[in-house]
């Protein structure tokens, strides 16, 4: 599992553990994560507040 992160079209490009691709840019939307890793609950939203305070 992976993600790119795009600032500049605020989207996530996101590949699943069975290979899949995904683009997520809905802000509410939460990203997928590994089995092991199932309590973060991580927004589009949050990834991006995060980059643009720095």
């Amino acid at each position: 599992m992976g993600w790119l992160i795009d600032p500049k079209e605020r989207s996530v490009f996101v590949m699943g553990i069975d290979r899949t691709f995904q683009i997520i840019d809905e802000p509410k939307t939460v990203l997928p994560v590994p089995e092991f890793a199932k309590e973060i609950q991580l927004t589009v939203e949050r990834i991006f507040s995060w980059i643009n305070k720095s």
